[in-house]
């Protein structure tokens, strides 16, 4: 199956949120056939990407119970993040629909727990280096500085100072 080079998901998007009941309805069938991990997908407003931890074939994943946790890529809908931006900066949202939450960071660690972008669900991802796969993901921490995203030593992912994880970004839709 060919992936088309061009999307025809809804509009592009600017400082404002996509109505969840929208997408609700646009990605009820959404993608059936598990994409090839690609990495290198430059996150974009109004489209959904897989978060896959470097060059392995674990992703971000959303657990009601656990918060945002690492599993192995399975396409299922928890690993589907759809981007949103506001004032210039992303977001991402999990579970399109009247549960939609968005990643934010709460006691560093990642969760899910609003259906509005705040401060702490602000994203800043910048490609790494020329000739390397992947970005680094930066967030809001104090004072208006950003941190990146990594693994804590327990598996929990968090903002932490000094990270030098990078997440590879696959658009399916």
């Amino acid at each position: 199956m060919d992936t088309p080079t061009t999307s025809t998901y809804g509009p592009s998007i600017a400082d404002t949120d996509i109505d969840p009941k929208y997408l609700s309805q646009r990605f009820a069938s959404s993608v059936t056939v598990h994409p090839e991990l690609t990495l290198n997908d430059a996150p974009w407003p109004g489209h959904i990407f897989i978060i896959s931890h470097q060059d392995t074939s674990q992703v971000l994943t959303y657990d009601k119970e656990k918060g945002i946790v690492l599993k192995e890529y399975d396409g299922s809908q928890a690993q589907r993040w759809i981007c949103h931006s506001k004032s210039g900066w992303l977001g991402f949202a999990a579970d399109p629909g009247e549960n939609t939450a968005f990643i934010g960071h709460y006691d560093w660690k990642l969760r899910c727990r609003v259906p509005h972008l705040q401060w702490n669900e602000m994203f800043c991802v910048r490609k790494r280096l020329k000739g390397l796969d992947g970005f680094q993901i930066l967030m809001r921490g104090n004072e208006d500085s950003l941190w990146p995203v990594g693994i804590y030593d327990d598996g929990d992912v968090a903002i932490m100072s000094g990270s030098e994880a990078w997440w590879g970004f696959t658009m399916i839709a």
